[in-house]
């Protein structure tokens, strides 16, 4: 019976996405230019060459078309949370009969699920028809990277939300928030595979999250990461994704006893 509530939600985020026709065919044109400013970026790159780093242009190409698809999924419940702390409704909406972190997450899952259809199928066929996309390197990769793809998905979410949570010590999370984008782009390989980048900077990332979001989906797609650290890096992702869950719902829960202390 809860679940279906947030099923609710999740279908009336759809509904309201289908509405703006407008930014919908402007987010369209801004990926379409995006994946074709990369691929000529790259075939420039490889003129003479036949690898790069051991990856072939093909490969290349391939995870930057993936890495731009699922670029398009970072969250955006952080900045409707944010909103609603600096505006006061937040107040009215601990009242209401969900909690709130579920039903920003249930909204926002339902952005994505209409992202996926109405932009990301379409982008990625003309990206087939027009630039090429190399199959996965075995039926093992592509039922890895479904998975790591949803996990991906969730873990954006949970990180922006944390950003979100944040705007109740901050008010404005403006500065936050461009700091979070600028740390994603680079360290998730949303721009260039981390495999491009010094030795030392590839150990900090796998560290780190935000590999997670793009990094490692897109590399067990093209075969980057072997067969035998595929099971292994979604173990990973899966442990952050529950790691960043229980964090939030702990910092939540802080401070909105906080802020009934202060208020009340």
């Amino acid at each position: 019976m809860r679940l279906r509530k947030y099923i609710a939600l999740a279908v009336s985020q759809i509904k309201v996405d289908m509405a703006y026709a407008a930014w919908y065919w402007a987010s369209m044109f801004s990926v379409t230019m995006r994946l074709f400013i990369l691929y000529f970026f790259w075939q420039a790159v490889y003129e003479n060459k036949t690898d790069v780093s051991g990856i072939a242009l093909s490969t290349m190409l391939t995870y930057a078309i993936l890495a731009t698809m699922l670029d398009q999924f970072r969250g955006s419940a952080g900045r409707e949370l944010a909103h609603l702390i600096k505006h006061g409704g937040v107040a009215i909406e601990l009242l209401r009969p969900y909690h709130l972190l579920d039903k920003l997450l249930a909204q926002d899952l339902g952005a994505k699920t209409s992202t996926f259809f109405r932009a990301t199928l379409p982008l990625l066929v003309i990206a087939m028809v027009f630039i090429g996309v190399d199959s996965p390197t075995s039926m093992e990769a592509a039922s890895a990277f479904a998975v790591s793809v949803v996990l991906a998905v969730l873990l954006a979410t949970l990180i922006d939300l944390l950003v979100g949570v944040l705007s109740f010590y901050t008010v404005n999370v403006w500065g936050l928030s461009v700091l979070q984008e600028a740390v994603i782009t680079i360290m998730s390989g949303a721009l260039v595979p981390l495999t491009l980048f010094p030795d030392w900077f590839q150990t900090v990332s796998l560290y780190l999250p935000f590999a997670s979001l793009v990094y490692v989906p897109v590399a067990i797609y093209t075969g980057e990461i072997a067969a035998s650290g595929i099971w292994p890096s979604i173990l990973i992702q899966l442990g952050w994704v529950a790691a960043f869950f229980i964090f939030v719902r702990l910092l939540f829960a802080y401070a909105v006893r906080k802020v009934t202390v202060f208020g009340g």
